[in-house]
């Protein structure tokens, strides 16, 4: 098991509650995909009942990740999550690789694209910050591709958000988790507010819905039907991160199980609703050729006024979840720290602030420089094939520790065990290997970014 701090050294916090942890998961998920996914889903498919089928078993799937993550925290509710249920089951090694996939790449690249978002999207009110306004650009090398560099003032708010969120996760899980509670409200209570003005609007259309569904299912349907589950997918991605704080809970036996299932379920009928709403104002052949679909919905139903309120519903969002980027990540990197299988510095507590501080103040500063390339979405999209392997991995976690630890306390057994963990497994396993087969270059460029570390992990663990 991950070995714990000495009595004499400042530790973590248990300072959250069930309350937090809904916060933290529907805040990690809900980013910037609900609000403009659904258009790409309707290039993809162009027929509603496909459209809404996909978004059920994308959350259906991520309702089973997160039924199996949930008896997995309620058995090792350690700081740290994947990295505590890899390490023992699996050995130090392949936990260690999940701290580096999570931290280095996915929560630093993703900070850095929900910060550029903001920035971006903050251009429909100042539009000196968007993209296009760049003082400096160039294009520099990257493993055989194009990297754009740019500098301007979507960089620099980035960078400003990313600090701020850091300062405020350096002081505290108590005070990162408030944020949340309060950001995760307000993008709920927006897309929430939507849904409701659309339906009595009386400015939409049933006949917007069709066609329902289409003439035939081709093959060329089926594949299209998997890039749109790509991209659901993605809006749902985020489910494994409150389970990084279990050890930070009042109560992570119950509260962090709660927090999975609850969440969960929330979003996915929060998500089909939006997408219903959508479809409602705006005709199914139509919602491709728009990008920002939630505020041209906002626009049709409540004017240029409601279009303002939306963006400012979607900068919240992309707020909050930067913020849960710099909550939840570090406790990866940490987790490995106090195991000694990466720098144990990593491993080090605020003696005031009782936080994580060298993880969180590294988290920062890498996300902020990743703001500097105009395609950080490529980083992240290197990940998405090591991110799958270890949802994949983490999941058989659940049947592995069965065997051996069959005399653990299971305050919670993840439901329909163990057919609803072997389908997600499966699932995530196709995940992978159609990600490998369609997307080869990226799919090794992930592979290598995680080989780079393995000298790493041999000197820290030897040192």
């Amino acid at each position: 098991m991950t070995q714990e701090p000495v009595e004499s050294q400042p530790q973590l916090l248990r300072a959250l509650g069930l309350r937090e942890g809904i916060a933290i998961h529907m805040g990690c998920i809900i980013g910037s995909g609900i609000f403009i996914v659904p258009a790409t889903i309707a290039g993809h498919l162009q027929a509603m009942g496909p459209i809404v089928i996909v978004w059920i078993v994308a959350g259906m799937l991520t309702l089973f990740g997160a039924l199996t993550l949930a008896e997995l925290s309620a058995v090792l509710p350690q700081v740290g999550g994947p990295y505590v249920y890899l390490r023992n089951t699996f050995g130090k090694i392949w936990a260690f690789l999940f701290s580096w996939n999570d931290f280095f790449i996915n929560k630093a690249g993703s900070a850095a694209a929900l910060a550029i978002g903001f920035a971006t999207f903050l251009g429909h009110f100042v539009p000196a910050t968007s993209p296009e306004n760049a003082f400096y650009h160039t294009t520099l090398p990257f493993f055989g591709n194009e990297m754009d560099f740019k500098f301007g003032w979507t960089q620099i708010v980035a960078m400003f958000i990313i600090g701020l969120v850091t300062v405020f996760n350096v002081r505290g899980v108590k005070l990162g988790g408030w944020i949340m509670n309060i950001f995760t409200t307000a993008k709920v209570t927006a897309l929430i507010g939507l849904i409701i003005a659309v339906i009595f609007s009386g400015k939409g259309s049933s006949g917007n819905f069709l066609p329902w569904w289409p003439e035939t299912w081709s093959g060329q349907m089926m594949s299209a039907f998997g890039l749109a589950m790509i991209s659901a997918l993605w809006a749902y991605d985020g489910w494994i991160d409150v389970s990084l704080n279990a050890g930070e809970f009042k109560n992570p036996k119950r509260d962090v199980p709660y927090s999975l299932l609850f969440g969960t379920v929330a979003i996915i009928a929060l998500y089909i609703c939006a997408n219903l709403a959508y479809a409602y104002v705006i005709p199914l052949n139509a919602m491709p050729g728009s990008p920002r679909i939630a505020a041209d919905v906002a626009q049709t139903v409540l004017g240029p006024v409601g279009a303002s309120l939306i963006v400012i519903g979607v900068m919240s969002s992309m707020f909050g979840t930067t913020n849960g980027m710099l909550l939840t990540g570090p406790r990866s990197i940490y987790a490995a720290g106090v195991d000694g299988t990466i720098d144990d510095r990593f491993g080090k507590v605020h003696p005031k602030f009782h936080s994580p501080y060298i993880s969180v103040i590294v988290l920062g500063v890498w996300g902020a420089l990743l703001t500097l390339s105009g395609t950080y979405e490529q980083i992240t999209s290197y990940v998405v094939f090591g991110s799958w392997f270890f949802y994949a991995l983490t999941a058989l976690s659940v049947i592995v520790l069965r065997k051996k630890m069959p005399d653990a306390e299971r305050p919670y057994k993840a439901w329909g065990y163990p057919y609803a963990t072997l389908l997600f497994v499966a699932i995530a396993g196709w995940f992978v290997y159609n990600t490998f087969v369609e997307d080869t270059r990226n799919a090794i460029i992930g592979i290598v970014l995680l080989l780079v570390s393995l000298p790493l992990y041999f000197y820290w663990t030897k040192k």
